[in-house]
């Protein structure tokens, strides 16, 4: 074929005809580009018109660039126009665009031209396409992201954290649209020409199913990725249901068990009211008061007064209600009042005692609505004229009566007590209950709907105009409806981008040009193809006695090896296994004979597995040809322990395709283990006494203070060296013990009751708070040998454990126990207890139970205990239950079990 030339370029006088030619399929394609893309971001897969521009320059040598310049002016200006947002600022930033975009154009086009000369019109040689696609798509198209991204950064359009995200999508988009375009649009513009005439017919109809399948594949999976947005809002806003039902459910059992207690015991004391809810108050911070309101007629009101201030003899008793200026006075002549009489906590609401709250219109609804009913009732929102800061709060009611004087006698006014009432803030109720399933970047509001009021809104985001990311779900609060609104920040689906629809789009794209990249590869070179395929089978011949040879070098080499070798045929049969692997895996080479396969010795090495689960597969050891191959662990225990790194290779041999190499890494494994461990459990505990001493003293160099504050940080630093020194002192030991492996340990007969006798007087806890128990009976067996300094460390470890984890004090119990051939020395304790999750961690280095910090130890001690113990040949044994208390119990030989006769 002839090459085209480009020759064949527009005249000059058809100037006009090209830029408006380039400025409407600019246009239209850059449309295109935006209608692929997922928002929010505009994150498109291609931009086609970037590969447009670049054939719409190559062909008008370079004379089109203003028709490229408007058409990204005005596809810009359109976007900005459609959010209503057509400012100086978005001006600017299209201009800043359409400029990056022409030179990018421009720079491609010259690149092309200087690395291909002429033939970019034709595109026939492999060298000539791969260089055309490459300096016109990944390279030339860093100017336009860069120059794009560069301005709505300046402009502070995207913040300094998008920009490398920005400029990663404008740069794939603009990539893959010029390696996927400007082909074809170079087809069109040369249809005419030889090289090209038939070619185009080969090219644009599989090119063109691809792209439909591919951009069908785009359009289905973004509407999936909506739905699952959505549901994904959906499912968090019933979990945030579920909560705040639970919370309020909580306060109204809360509620309901004071309504009991009023109507069991309707002349309580102050102090009775204030000790039944204390606990409610303190496990329930949100809730800001709880009351005793009784129900009293007007004929009541004296004797009421009357009785209410003989019972707090130190003030005057009244009935109260707020004036206009919102000012307490004495309550005006009314039928009936519901009276504030004990209210908990006292501190900050003394006020209210004596309160009406029948006064006001929104605590008179409530009180008739639950009249009515004879059920609880909630208050439309309320300010809570206690707090030192506004918020919203709510007053729920349950209404209490007298004990029925007959079975199946109905609750009625005649017979109302008053009303138990809950103070509830209700910004702290919601925050509370959604603290654990609350999730950053989603907008909850709560609105009341009688009123119609916002009660609760945990961010000041607005409401996004797409109903499909808006959940709205209306809650019963006893007689009052809420409904709950949930929406997501911009934020947030910024961090929950959909990215499959994005790497559907960009990975068809990519096998689209894949695809046309080697269907042009083949048109245009059929027969080098053919040729370069005859002469690597010629040399593939004559290597073939150099191949032999080498086989023969590198069977002795696995022989000799220490390392272990299996070699594969092509249907997965074993063809060779060097003696280094037999001594690893314990698999006998006659094992392994010509009819055994990859999936046999698969299941054979799984079957010495501890966890045959965690290996993914001898397939997966091995990469593809030219690719890097990636290590594979794989953990034996039979016939012994072994850790063996894995690794495959392909090759293009006849015989042997791939070849699976095995490398003993036990030792490695396990230091690096101890290694990490230690280093990160060490430096862990030693940082926090480090930077406290540091830090106080140094502001002791650097300050003054008062003796008083002088001597408090002197005793900080004090006690956090004996922290650190305890550390050290118990890594030291845990050193030495494992270090000596035992030889340091003075053996002897010792008696268990003089042990435990030396070891209590030892302890320097407070035995009035924690008085110890014995239970030293005479038992048989009570003789042990072992070091006596050693196990009494140990005990005393374990009894500073049961004082530590009982805070409150308690008794500590000991008790000697046995079994055959074996006595135990038991400590009990009645502490915080734990639960088996944590008692497997007991005996790790640096674990300790209590994660709040409040406990003072290091997690070191128990190790030492199990070590000892361990080197004596006993063991130490736990149980314990959350709240219960936990046993401690050291199990060590009984001295004749032991003795050399």
């Amino acid at each position: 074929m002839k090459a085209c030339s480009t020759e064949s370029k527009p005249p000059l006088r058809n100037y006009a005809g090209v830029i408006g030619i380039a400025f409407v399929i600019y246009l239209a394609l850059g449309g295109l580009g935006l209608c692929l893309s997922v928002p929010p971001g505009y994150a498109s897969p291609i931009f086609p018109a970037a590969g447009f521009a670049v054939a719409i320059m190559l062909w008008s040598a370079n004379r089109a660039w203003p028709g490229i310049w408007l058409g990204s002016l005005a596809l810009n200006l359109s976007v900005a126009w459609a959010h209503g947002d057509l400012s100086l600022i978005n001006a600017l930033t299209a201009a800043g665009i359409a400029g990056g975009s022409t030179l990018q154009a421009l720079v491609a086009s010259k690149l092309v031209e200087r690395s291909v000369e002429k033939s970019w019109s034709s595109l026939e040689q492999e060298k000539d396409i791969l260089h055309s696609l490459f300096w016109s798509g990944p390279v030339a198209c860093v100017i336009s992201a860069t120059a794009g991204v560069s301005v709505l950064y300046t402009l502070q359009i995207i913040p300094a954290s998008a920009f490398v995200h920005s400029w990663w999508n404008w740069w794939v988009g603009d990539t893959l649209g010029v390696v996927v375009v400007m082909p074809l649009v170079l087809g069109a513009l040369y249809r005419h020409e030889s090289p090209w005439r038939k070619r185009l017919i080969t090219l644009v109809l599989p090119m063109l199913i691809t792209l439909g399948v591919v951009f069908g594949a785009y359009f289905v999976t973004a509407e999936w990725e909506k739905k699952q947005q959505e549901i994904r809002i959906q499912e968090h806003g019933e979990k945030l249901e579920q909560v705040l039902k639970h919370r309020f459910v909580a306060h109204q059992e809360a509620l309901s068990a004071l309504r009991r207690l009023i109507e069991v015991t309707p002349e309580m004391t102050f102090k009775q009211f204030e000790y039944f809810t204390a606990i409610t108050l303190r496990d329930n911070p949100d809730i800001f008061a709880l009351s005793f309101n009784p129900y009293v007629t007007a004929l009541q009101r004296e004797a009421f007064e009357k009785r209410m201030a003989n019972r707090n003899t130190n003030a005057r008793f009244e009935i109260k209600e707020r004036d206009p200026q919102r000012q307490l006075v004495r309550a005006g002549k009314r039928s009936d009042f519901v009276v504030v009489s004990y209210i908990a906590p006292l501190k900050g609401n003394l006020p209210a005692i004596g309160f009406d709250i029948n006064s006001e219109p929104v605590r008179h609804s409530a009180i008739e609505n639950a009249k009515k009913s004879r059920s609880p009732s909630v208050t439309a929102p309320i300010q809570l004229v206690q707090e030192s800061k506004e918020r919203i709060g709510a007053l729920v009611l349950h209404p209490a009566y007298q004990l029925p004087q007959a079975s199946g006698e109905a609750a009625s006014v005649a017979n109302l007590i008053g009303f138990a009432v809950g103070v509830i803030k209700v910004d702290e109720m919601i925050g509370i209950a959604t603290r654990s399933v609350a999730e950053d970047g989603l907008v909850y509001q709560i609105d009341d709907v009688d009123s119609n009021q916002t009660i609760y809104r945990s961010h000041e985001a607005i409401m996004p105009g797409d109903s499909r990311l808006q959940w709205r779900r209306r809650l019963t609060m006893a007689d009052r409806i809420w409904e709950m609104k949930i929406w997501p920040t911009h934020e947030y689906i910024e961090q929950h981008r959909p990215w499959t629809t994005w790497i559907i789009g960009a990975t068809g794209l990519s096998f689209s040009a894949l695809l046309q990249l080697l269907m042009l590869i083949v048109t245009g070179h059929a027969n080098i193809v053919e040729r370069k395929v005859q002469e690597q089978t010629r040399e593939l011949l004559d290597n073939n006695a150099t191949v032999q040879d080498r086989n023969a070098q590198l069977d002795a080499m696995f022989t000799l090896s220490p390392d272990g070798f299996v070699a594969f045929a092509p249907d997965g049969r074993i063809k060779f296994a060097n003696p280094a692997f037999q001594f690893m895996t314990g698999i006998s080479l006659p094992e392994l004979d010509g009819q055994k396969t990859e999936a046999d010795l698969e299941a054979r090495l799984r079957n010495q597995m501890k966890h045959p689960e965690s290996f993914s597969g001898i397939a997966s050891c091995f990469a593809g040809l030219g690719e890097k191959p990636v290590p594979r662990i794989l953990i034996l225990q039979q016939p012994r322990h072994r850790v063996l790194q894995l690794v495959g290779i392909r090759s293009e041999a006849t015989s042997v395709s791939r070849i699976l190499y095995l490398r003993d890494i036990t030792s490695e494994a396990e230091v690096d283990r101890m290694k990490s461990e230690f280093l990160s459990h060490a430096a862990h505990e030693l940082r926090t006494p480090m930077a406290s001493i540091y830090g106080f003293s140094e502001l002791l160099l650097e300050m003054e203070f008062d003796e008083v504050t002088r001597r408090d940080l002197l005793e900080t630093i004090h006690r956090q060296s004996r922290w650190l020194v305890d550390i050290i002192n118990e890594l030291l030991d845990l050193a030495r013990i494992e270090a000596q492996q035992g030889k340091d340990f003075t053996i002897k007969n010792i008696d268990v009751k003089v042990l435990v006798a030396d070891a209590l007087h030892n302890l320097s806890f407070d035995p009035e708070r924690w008085p110890v128990t014995l239970a030293l009976t005479e038992t048989i067996g009570s003789v042990i040998r072992a070091d006596s300094a050693k196990i009494s460390q140990a005990l005393i470890n374990v009894l500073n454990n049961a004082q530590k984890y009982s805070p409150d004090g308690g008794t500590i119990h000991i008790e000697i126990v046995t079994k055959p051939g074996c006595s135990g020395i038991a400590v009990s304790d009645f502490g915080v207890g734990m639960t088996p999750d944590q008692i497997k961690h007991i005996g790790e280095r640096f674990w300790r139970a209590d994660s709040s910090g409040k406990i003072p130890g290091t997690g070191l001690g128990m190790t030492i205990v199990m070590e000892i113990l361990q080197f004596h040949g006993g063991h130490v044994e736990v149980r314990s239950q959350p709240e219960a208390g936990t046993t401690v119990t050291l199990w060590l030989p009984n001295a004749e079990d032991n003795e050399t006769p």
